[in-house]
């Protein structure tokens, strides 16, 4: 049998009830013991790593999560990581760009209620889990409700229904039918590369603006008065920012030309960026602005992290 290690960090997945609410308390080996369907399948042991609702999650958590995985890399076959919905996909994000070389499984899994809620979701996705774990997978991936989907595709889509997560702009790894998976590919994220390695240097004074009409390119100002090195704009359609009585040109240009890198996405879900189709694109690709293609929001903001890190160890 495949010998896997779960990391534990949190979410509703392990939550009990508090005056307060839900707050994540249960550990990995007593989530284990609620799914006895696992018994046989593999050898689980557990590490509890954090313990965090994920709308507390942070860039120092995902370098946690990654050292997690460093350090237990050879020892292990593969690993499944419980983890908060809210921001699991900029977690799975993170993890897809800062492993590379990983031939092993790295499996994100969560659900949309506790384990011990009636009717939850969370032993369904425990078990699904694990057995893409003693899978033939490589790299890093999550499984939610019926979809297996690639770590740098997947999308937080609804608050509350069982199938919470999508795959954009790529068909899913694969699809559940009452444990059973149909594969399209093995391939998670992270797999390229030659040996396994792990990368936690981030920059983080990047953000990201979502774009609303009429909206004062002044914001912009902002962030480059704060020093920041990243901008990425949740533009309109395939890319569009405003250009006329609302120009935002100006302050773009102004902050290229302050070294700041400037990426336009969409607010669209599907298809991407093409900065080439409308003028209010093609100017902005002019001066500078790059495109963030057909990636998601969480998947562009930690690849311009990483890329803005690697610029600052250049130069130093």
């Amino acid at each position: 049998m495949k010998k896997i290690l779960m990391l534990g960090t949190g979410g509703t997945i392990a939550c009990v009830a508090s005056e307060n609410g839900l707050v994540p308390a249960l550990d990995g080996k007593t989530l284990v013991k609620m799914v006895p369907a696992l018994d046989g399948l593999c050898h689980i042991e557990y590490k509890q790593i954090l313990n965090l609702d994920s709308s507390n999650i942070s860039p120092k958590h995902w370098q946690i999560i990654a050292n997690a995985l460093a350090e237990n890399y050879t020892a292990y076959d593969a690993f499944v990581i419980t983890h908060g919905t809210d921001t699991m996909a900029y977690s799975a994000a993170a993890l897809s760009w800062m492993v590379q070389g990983c031939k092993k499984p790295i499996v994100f899994t969560g659900a949309q209620l506790p384990i011990t809620a009636e009717g939850t979701d969370a032993k369904d996705n425990v078990y699904n889990a694990f057995k893409v774990a003693t899978s033939e997978v490589q790299g890093i991936c999550l499984v939610f409700g019926k979809f297996v989907i690639n770590g740098l595709r997947a999308k937080k889509m609804c608050s509350e229904s069982f199938d919470g997560f999508y795959s954009i702009n790529c068909e899913p790894m694969a699809t559940i039918s009452e444990h059973t998976l149909n594969w399209n590919s093995y391939e998670g994220a992270g797999v390229g590369g030659e040996a396994f390695s792990v990368n936690t240097n981030l920059e983080e004074k990047v953000t990201v603006i979502k774009l609303t009409p009429g909206l004062s390119p002044d914001i912009l100002d902002y962030y480059l008065d704060r020093g920041y090195k990243g901008v990425i704009l949740e533009s309109f359609g395939a890319g569009g920012v405003p250009n006329d009585e609302n120009n935002w040109l100006p302050n773009l240009e102004r902050l290229i030309q302050k070294g700041v890198r400037v990426v336009c996405a969409t607010q669209c879900i599907y298809d991407g960026v093409n900065l080439s189709v409308y003028p209010i694109g093609t100017l902005a690709k002019k001066l500078g602005a790059e495109s963030a293609g057909n990636l998601t929001i969480e998947a562009t903001l930690v690849k311009l992290m990483i890329e803005l890190a690697k610029q600052r160890n250049t130069c130093l």
